[in-house]
């Protein structure tokens, strides 16, 4: 009826390109292109010449990707921090869901991994070269600490936040202790864990670059150092806008996955 008084009215009938170009999606396609418009023409008009502007990082592309040390760089950042995040989930959701369902050991673990969470990670990364030195152990082992934190915090939030429906079903049922932490505290708690590995790889990405730069390890961002301090800024930012690529690519999957594994929560 919709459709037809669309026809009627001589409006075009809604589908096709006109229905995804709302004003919610063309809104920060606008602004982002005032930004980059803007970028440009104040470097041009009032900075030097070595620094990047948008059309100066898009012509660096093709240049930088073509380089072996490019996707050498990639590949050890990034997966360092596929890698150390899968650790440090993995851990993170055991020692939650402990953390979750016995009282007592949450005594004892909860103020300072919570204290660890609420820490900025960069403090850390002087004490971790001391005793790896400089190597990319250090960069994994910061990363592991990133995810882990955020993914024991919000596992114990999500398996103690249970309904206590659930845990009467369970009792009625003669569900055991195993049964009540993996089959109805951690199925629970799972929008909690994807929410708390986002806060992991967005935690893991900035701190790998950030011990990279510290302890001088080859990566993405050693070389975005490197690279600025040769004046090559454009060059420079290519791989800051992959790093934002790769940061955004993990955050819709994350979005994804809560919406399948978690279909219930949020709507």
């Amino acid at each position: 009826m919709a459709a037809l008084g669309d026809r009627i009215a001589g409006a075009p009938p809604r589908g096709g390109l006109s229905r995804w170009l709302t004003a919610e999606r063309l809104a920060p396609v606008v602004a982002g292109l005032a930004f980059l418009l803007l970028w440009q023409v104040y470097v041009e008009a009032r900075l030097p010449d070595f620094v990047a502007t948008p059309l100066g990082i898009v012509q660096a592309f093709p240049s930088t990707l073509a380089k072996a040390r490019f996707w050498s760089d990639v590949a050890a950042t990034l997966g360092a921090i596929l890698e150390g995040v899968f650790i440090g989930s993995v851990a993170g959701i055991l020692i939650g869901v402990v953390m979750g369902r016995v009282r007592e050991l949450n005594w004892f673990l909860s103020a300072y991994i919570r204290a660890l969470y609420a820490l900025p990670l960069v403090a850390l990364v002087p004490i971790v070269i001391i005793w790896v030195g400089y190597e990319p152990a250090a960069r994994m082992i910061i990363v592991i600490i990133s995810a882990f934190l955020p993914v024991a915090v919000t596992t114990a939030d999500g398996t103690r936040a249970i309904a206590k429906e659930y845990l009467d079903v369970g009792k009625m049922f003669g569900a055991r202790t195993h049964h009540v932490w993996f089959g109805i505290a951690l199925p629970a708690a799972l929008p909690y864990i994807v929410a708390g590995i986002e806060m992991g790889f967005a935690r893991g990405i900035t701190n790998a670059i950030a011990v990279e730069v510290l302890a001088s390890i080859n990566g993405m961002g050693m070389s975005v150092f490197t690279q600025s301090a040769e004046l090559n800024e454009n060059a420079s930012l290519v791989y800051v806008v992959c790093l934002a690529v790769f940061a955004v690519g993990v955050r819709a999957l994350m979005i994804r996955a809560r919406r399948t594994v978690a279909p219930w929560y949020g709507g």
